[in-house]
């Protein structure tokens, strides 16, 4: 087994790099030093049993952010680790990294996030350097032991009350299981295919409306667009009906979309051969309804696709699936679908404190080969229970378990369709703010 940088080395590494701005912090500091602990269990079985495996991890991060000296700039760095608990079943990456020779890394660590952030009055705001990205289309997963950062630059403008616009190119990453920065790559292509992949959107919200865009470019590869609307009512008894709708495209955009570069959800080998020039012309469109009153909220969603709306933007990402109807286990976009979903959430804070959970229950059908309909069809569905737990007796410490049950009934080939499986998934997360 490999060993890379041990969380205490990592974590004297990064405060040795800091002790500077922090001698001077107070007890009102604008200074921000924080720890998170993040322990997390994957329980994973499948309707094949060669791939049933449970891993455990303990991630580790210690995140500086500065104030702005001048009103102008700042900087901000964080130490990431990993450390495998146990693990057992098939050696792949969930929430552990596999190296070279096969095996779990026992541990590995990394400077995440470095980056220069500046500042123009309330107008302008940028970001340089490895850092977080969170958007429609584009995000650091936070489902793992430890978020996936990126590499580049990103930009923020204020105009006016009401509106935002954000952009962001990027030149590399780092996956959520992983202790290094690479390129971007297709399932085919070397590393550095990619040369770049960028966002630009914009958000307006004024009252109970709000209008959200976003454009993203993964360079030759695709491109993807998402146009998001939304308007809540408020309604007696302190009720609201939140009223949503969008539409979202996903489609070739070079010479890197070839036959298998995007090969766990399309399939183009039915049409051309391996490696040969491909294209593909997906879009979904959905519609959305959460009632909110006291406690409980209760929704319902439904989504109709044309084409195969592809949520990875290179290789390694599992994207961001901008569809409340999208699968946790599997993406439910394929082509011809048709997706509902039906969801509760409720508060226990009158019984039980800091106590929530949500169920969720999506139905797809009529699912086919996203090139040659007549070559499989499939129906699919899956079930989620969600439970979060932010434990009264010690501040910032938080307990989740997520259950998720996927199933499907398959004919032919329809690659977005998977085998039968399930997850029992439990994060234990505690944050310590030292100021």
């Amino acid at each position: 087994m490999k060993t890379k940088p041990t969380a205490k080395a990592l974590a004297a590494l990064v405060a040795s790099a800091l002790m500077p701005a922090l001698a001077q912090a107070g007890e009102e500091s604008p200074h921000k030093l924080e720890l998170k602990v993040r322990g997390v269990h994957f329980d994973r079985s499948f309707e094949t049993s060669s791939r049933d495996r449970t891993q455990s991890a303990l991630g580790l991060q210690l995140n500086y952010e500065s104030p702005y000296v001048a009103d102008a700039i700042g900087f901000g760095v964080s130490g990431f680790s990993v450390t495998r608990l146990a693990s057992s079943g098939l050696v792949t990456t969930d929430v552990l990294s596999v190296g070279g020779d096969g095996d779990f890394h026992d541990t590995f660590g990394q400077i995440a996030q470095a980056f220069v952030k500046l500042k123009h009055r309330d107008l302008l705001e940028l970001k340089l350097g490895r850092q977080l990205h969170d958007s429609m289309l584009l995000t650091s997963s936070n489902s793992r032991a430890v978020p996936n950062t990126y590499s580049g630059g990103s930009a923020v403008v204020t105009p006016m009350n009401g509106l935002t616009l954000h952009g962001a190119i990027y030149d590399r990453w780092s996956r959520r299981a992983q202790s290094d920065f690479e390129r971007f790559a297709t399932d085919r292509s070397a590393q550095g295919a990619i040369d770049h992949v960028a966002v630009l959107g914009a958000e307006y919200k004024s009252g109970p409306i709000a209008v959200e865009f976003e454009y993203l470019n993964s360079k030759d590869f695709l491109t993807k667009m998402g146009l998001v609307g939304s308007y809540t009512f408020s309604l007696a008894d302190k009720q609201k009906l939140k009223l949503t709708g969008g539409v979202h495209t996903s489609r070739d955009a070079g010479s890197l979309f070839i036959s298998g570069s995007e090969s766990a959800e399309l399939d183009d080998e039915d049409r051309f051969p391996a490696g040969a020039r491909s294209d593909n012309d997906g879009r979904g469109v959905y519609v959305d309804v959460d009632w909110s009153f006291g406690n409980l909220a209760l929704g319902a969603a439904i989504a109709k696709f044309d084409g195969a709306w592809i949520e990875d933007n290179f290789a390694g990402d599992h994207g961001m699936n901008p569809f409340p109807t999208g699968g946790v286990l599997a993406d439910m976009t394929n082509n011809d679908e048709t997706v509902w979903m039906v969801r509760a959430s409720y508060n226990w804070k009158d019984y039980i404190s800091g106590l929530r959970t949500t169920a969720k229950y999506k139905s797809g059908t009529g699912a086919r080969n996203s090139h040659v309909g007549a070559l499989g069809k499939a129906d699919e569905n899956e079930f989620e229970f969600d439970a979060r737990y932010q434990i009264p007796l010690v501040k910032g410490l938080n307990l989740r378990y997520r259950y998720l049950r996927y199933t499907s009934d398959k004919v032919g080939r329809v690659d977005g369709v998977l085998e039968d499986n399930t997850d029992h998934r439990i994060y234990l997360d505690y944050t310590y703010r030292f100021f």
